[in-house]
């Protein structure tokens, strides 16, 4: 596995200064370099320990790091790579935090040198609070940090980072930057955006209903808490993933026309079963529970030597909506021009879905579980 003990921090926010802060909690010799436009930023960052030294520019940030992070705005991101890449080291591993990956992806491929590996990342934490005084090591517990490997992402990175951020408590998830954007734009942009629109239609109602908000009651709170977001990042995330975003409106926008449809035509046994299937669906919601051992299954896959096969073995199992628990690489004297990679999964019938799916992308892989039958 790469060998990671620079870290460089670009953006000292709230999720910029969380990571450093969890990096340096999992592992003291890490020496992390931060950098930010904003002095006070920076200071803040030092006087609490959240960083070791301070880059005055991007040169000085970046020409000994193992790894970069960037952790500015979304629609800052590709302008942060083309200042850096002219002094990144051979071997160098960036990766962002921006929550739309597409373009991203597709832009900082053409800028980079093809000796310094970019793979896409998306921590899903946050705190209605905001900046680096509100930094904390535990952030990303128990929350998914996604990433997005290509066709092209070295094996080694990809190890790296799945390691270190599955040591910070995040689960580790591997999709395609296409997919990400498609599964963001409905579980979390629209959302941000159902909740902001229907604080606006109250506060333009109340000009004639004077006792609205004076009224809002513990469910309208809990539906709009998220309003009071990030207006700038808001329209950044918005325009960055506007696609997808606009495909998740028109099918929420078919939703919302039968469900008046069915008002108007009293049709009361659709709106029953409306609120009767949304309701299950809400209580049957994945919740996070502590690892149950007796549902861990061992993979073991022989791979060649070739760039994108960890990228193509991870997303097939990312695909069948299986988080992996661990993941490493080792050369085997029984396997010629490559290596066995040895994945580690929780989960009921977990061991069948991923055999199925690894073998689906040519594969051969071996399953066992970790307690036995």
């Amino acid at each position: 596995m790469k060998n990671i003990k620079n870290i460089t921090v670009i953006g000292l926010g709230l999720i910029g200064g969380s990571l450093a802060l969890s990096l340096k909690e999992i592992n003291k010799d890490f020496i992390v370099t931060g950098y930010d436009i904003v002095s006070d930023a920076l200071n803040i960052a030092k006087y609490r320990n959240i960083i070791d030294k301070i880059a005055t520019n991007y040169p000085e940030a970046v020409k000994d790091a193992d790894l970069i992070i960037i952790a500015t705005p979304i629609s800052k991101i590709i302008e942060v790579v083309n200042s850096v890449r002219d002094y990144l080291k051979k071997g160098a591993i960036l990766t962002d935090v921006g929550s739309a990956k597409e373009n991203i992806v597709k832009e900082v491929g053409k800028l980079l040198p093809a000796d310094v590996i970019f793979i896409g990342g998306h921590p899903m934490a946050g705190s209605e609070n905001e900046g680096v005084l509100s930094a904390r090591p535990d952030l990303f517990k128990n929350a998914f940090y996604i990433l997005t490997p290509t066709d092209s992402t070295k094996t080694e990175a990809l190890l790296a980072l799945h390691s270190l951020f599955t040591k910070i408590g995040s689960k580790v998830v591997a999709i395609t930057p296409k997919e990400h954007d498609k599964v963001v734009s409905l579980i979390s942009h629209l959302p941000h955006i159902l909740s902001t629109s229907l604080v606006k239609l109250i506060d333009d109602e109340q000009i004639e209903l004077k006792n609205l908000f004076k009224l809002c009651a513990g469910g309208f709170r809990d539906m709009t808490r998220i309003a009071i977001s990030n207006p700038k990042m808001w329209v950044d995330i918005t325009m960055e993933n506007k696609e997808e975003i606009s495909k998740a409106l028109e099918k929420y926008i078919e939703y919302l026309l039968k469900f008046k449809d069915s008002l108007n035509k009293n049709n009361s046994e659709y709106i029953r079963k409306h609120y009767i299937e949304a309701k299950e669906a809400r209580v049957n919601l994945p919740k996070y529970i502590d690892k149950d051992i007796a549902n861990l299954y061992e993979l073991m896959i022989a791979i060649p030597d070739k760039r994108g096969v960890l990228s193509e073995i991870t997303l097939a199992i990312s695909s069948s909506s299986i988080n992996i628990e661990d993941i490493s690489i080792f050369h085997s004297t029984e396997f010629l021009g490559g290596g066995i990679l040895k994945i580690l999964i929780q989960g009921e019938n977990a061991g069948e879905i991923a055999k199925e799916a690894i073998e689906k992308v040519g594969y051969e892989v071996r399953v066992k579980k970790v307690l036995g039958d």
